[in-house]
């Protein structure tokens, strides 16, 4: 009976991780654009079961060869829904729940 009482408490105490929309830490590689010039855009998503998430984020201004590196990280991130930490030309080097930015860096984050 214990077990099963500390169990629920459990249960009821934890709360899931979601990732920060305002932040661009830890979130999750959702939809993958690649157009006639390689690498075009990417949706990020708050956990893997979601089927959307922030607005599109594009490459605009990165070489082929940074595209080419930018699509293996998120391609390795997605198949094995790593966390990613991204930073746009927004203001607050985030904004990606606006339509319209630029990403400027990613990285894999550290699984929590």
């Amino acid at each position: 009976m214990l077990k099963k009482t500390i169990f629920i408490i459990f249960l009821i105490l934890s709360t899931p991780t979601y990732a920060a929309f305002n932040k661009c830490i830890g979130v999750y590689v959702g939809r993958i654009s690649i157009a006639n010039q390689g690498l075009d855009k990417v949706v990020f998503i708050q956990t893997p079961s979601k089927t959307s998430g922030s607005y599109w984020v594009n490459f605009s201004g990165w070489s082929s060869d940074a595209k080419k590196e930018a699509l293996s990280i998120l391609m390795a991130a997605k198949a094995s829904q790593h966390r990613v930490d991204v930073y746009t030309t927004g203001l607050n080097a985030c904004d990606i729940g606006n339509g319209g930015r630029t990403l400027k860096e990613v990285h894999l984050s550290t699984n929590k």
